[in-house]
């Protein structure tokens, strides 16, 4: 890293590390707080100003460095959908908005955000198929865009998760964009990723805590699969262009993955697929007593193992079957975790019956 994106790291991160605390006692004198409840384990109301403060740190530095640099990709038309989402995210985090309401409006702002251009166009060899038609192209973007939001804001469960996948995602973003020499997408990976640690640093803390929010994890899962398509569409023929490919499906793999996983169980048993309950990743691990820190470090662990591992069968067996094994790891983990959970839960209820056996 050069000196100049050094600055850039820096000055969002300072940038970020200013606005919170403003942020934090606006929310506090307008009810923007997460409130202590029957799911939650805090037992005092927490500012959801992180979003908006990640928000107002990359923007500011961005527009510092926006004279440098014309064609600032994420700082012109998505930039728009990405104010709408912090916007609506702010308004969810105060006043719980319908869900459908909200996937209605990510759906337009996926619509939207093809209709300047970005767009999937092509699976590069994944299953086989490479050039998408363009109903095709419009169907598969618009899904993954409003699948990927939706994806990022449930994986925002515990302390460090949702910003610690930020920064992993944002991190192996940038090698992307050096890989593949597109300069102003690695700025804005560099920008964000020092506003991220700027969050954790109060998400993170005992006495300033603060929480990202809906309006942040929707924020970020957005820009974070709007870069992915930047990066596949300017990878165009390079020679690195599979390694962009596994690189930005792998990024996304794990909250894509458990957000189908989630949805599936919670239809099988005959529930909105939106009912709020404790299935995700997440959860299977604090279910096995793992602490908060604990389970963000090793859900990262596992996410820098499936890049590296899919990296592996890219170069030995080809883009489709680095994409198989990395799922199946991904099933047999989670199928593991369920496992030990329903195991936890019959020791639980067994030791329970002892004791009520010996009062009598």
């Amino acid at each position: 890293m050069n000196f100049s994106n050094i600055i850039i790291l820096l000055t969002a991160f300072l940038l970020t590390l200013l606005f919170i605390p403003v942020l934090r006692k606006a929310a506090v004198y307008f009810g923007l707080v997460d409130k202590p409840g029957q799911r939650k384990i805090h037992i005092a109301p927490i500012p959801l100003v992180g979003g908006m403060g990640i928000y107002f740190g990359v923007t500011l530095t961005l527009a510092f460095i926006m004279p440098l640099h014309d064609e600032m990709v994420l700082f012109k038309n998505p930039f728009i959908a990405t104010t709408i989402l912090l916007i609506m995210g702010v308004i969810d985090d105060r006043f719980d908005l319908n869900a459908l309401l909200k996937l209605s409006v990510q759906l337009l702002l996926a619509h939207y955000t093809f209709m300047q251009g970005i767009k999937i166009e092509s699976l590069h060899g994944l299953f086989g198929i490479f050039d998408l038609s363009g109903d095709f192209q419009y169907i598969l973007t618009i899904i993954i865009i409003a699948g990927v939001i939706n994806a990022f804001n449930l994986m925002d469960g515990i302390d460090g998760l949702a910003g610690g996948i930020g920064i992993t995602g944002f991190g192996i973003f940038s090698y992307l964009a050096v890989l593949t020499n597109q300069t102003q997408l690695l700025l804005i990976f560099i920008a964000l990723t020092g506003a991220l640690l700027a969050f954790l640093y109060f998400n993170l803390s005992q006495k300033q805590k603060i929480f990202m929010g809906d309006a942040g994890s929707m924020m970020i899962g957005y820009i974070l699969v709007v870069s992915g398509i930047n990066l596949l569409q300017n990878a165009g023929i390079s020679g690195d262009l599979s390694v962009v490919t596994a690189g930005v499906v792998t990024v996304l793999m794990i909250p894509v993955y458990d957000a189908i996983r989630v949805f599936r169980g919670r239809m099988k048993k005959g529930k909105s697929p939106f009912f709020a309950d404790k299935s995700h990743l997440h959860h299977l691990l604090l279910s096995l007593g793992f602490s908060h820190r604990s389970v963000t470090i090793n859900i990262l662990i596992l996410m820098l193992s499936l890049i590296m591992i899919g990296y592996f069968f890219l170069m030995k067996n080809g883009i489709t079957w680095s994409f198989f094994v990395t799922i199946i790891i991904l099933i047999i983990t989670t199928n593991l975790l369920q496992y030990f959970q329903k195991l936890n839960l019959w020791k639980s209820r067994i030791k329970k019956m002892e004791i009520h056996s010996e009062q009598f």
